[in-house]
């Protein structure tokens, strides 16, 4: 099953009602108030079909292992992705979701990549992450079930050039218009608390592709952007398997700043390409190449 949305017509008041979001919700009325300070079911932003333009900037997000900050500015600049399908604002989390912390495993290779300025490739067909994402927790609880996600929004609404004189990135104007926003869902979820106890969680699946027609799942981003990958964990309230079945409010996100990257279709920093092959188990055929690009080709895996 593929729990990433597609692009669909708006629909008219009248059939909005009739939608996956208007069915599942409960049937008695909520007033004002008590909904605008309740966080949505998760199946509400998995039903949006991709992000609004806005006119604020995306602030800067919060230090890993909380909350993102998020939310939308008041300054002006060019549309950015400002709603993800999960919102960069969670409400205050419950005692019980408080005390799970979320720690990033070979964080000293991320430091290593953040120092340079971590790129990633995307391509149409999709291409892998490296460094992978690999987390674990701590403070769940053993008995519940847990649904584990990622996401990857725009760190702001800035296009980026690199500066090869310079060795750096620099600001090349206004961001290009937001592309859908979709979340990946670990094959593996609905995890158990033991299970998120005795192992970590990879994302090594993840594919970043700048198709904004793909129907295979892959993230969707624009080139010469940069990005933050966001970690999130749901608690499920029910014993069923299903994601559209999912009722639970109960979430929390975690935000690592040293995975940041720029998206790029082919690698603009020498050292970071030098470092990746360096790094990364499955370049060792391209140590002793002097063609760095050939980088690119292990990849596709």
């Amino acid at each position: 099953m593929e729990y990433t949305s597609s692009p669909k017509p708006q629909l008219s008041s009248r059939a909005n009602a009739f939608s996956i979001a208007a069915l599942m919700s409960s049937g008695k009325p909520k007033d004002k108030e008590t909904e605008e300070s309740t966080i949505k079911p998760l199946e509400q932003f998995v039903e949006k079909s991709s992000c609004q333009p806005s006119t604020g900037e995306l602030p800067a997000l919060e230090t890993h292992g909380e909350f993102s900050s998020g939310g939308t500015g008041t300054g002006s600049g060019a549309p950015v992705c400002t709603e993800p399908l999960i919102p960069t604002t969670p409400g205050v989390p419950s005692e019980e979701m408080a005390k799970i912390s979320c720690s990033l495993e070979t964080k000293e290779l991320w430091d290593k990549f953040h120092e340079l300025g971590t790129e990633m490739i995307i391509t149409k067909s999709g291409r892998r992450m490296f460094p992978t994402i690999r987390v674990s927790f701590s403070g769940v609880d053993p008995d519940a079930k847990y649904i584990v996600l990622m996401d990857i929004v725009p760190v702001d609404n800035k296009r980026y050039r690199y500066a090869y004189h310079r060795s750096s990135w620099l600001v090349a104007g206004k961001a290009d218009p937001p592309l859908p926003a979709r979340l990946y869902v670990h094959p593996d979820s609905p995890f158990t608390g033991e299970q998120l106890l005795k192992q970590m969680v990879s994302f090594e699946k993840v594919k970043l592709t700048n198709n904004e027609l793909d129907q295979h799942g892959h993230i969707i981003l624009n080139s010469m952007h940069k990005y933050q990958p966001r970690v999130h964990i749901i608690k499920k309230k029910d014993h069923t398997a299903s994601l559209l079945n999912l009722k639970s409010e109960e979430f929390r996100t975690f935000v690592f700043t040293e995975t940041v990257f720029t998206a790029v279709t082919a690698y603009q920093n020498q050292l970071i390409t030098r470092l990746k092959i360096d790094s990364n188990p499955f370049a060792k055929g391209f140590r002793d190449s002097s063609r760095l690009t050939d980088i690119e080709r292990y990849e596709e895996f």
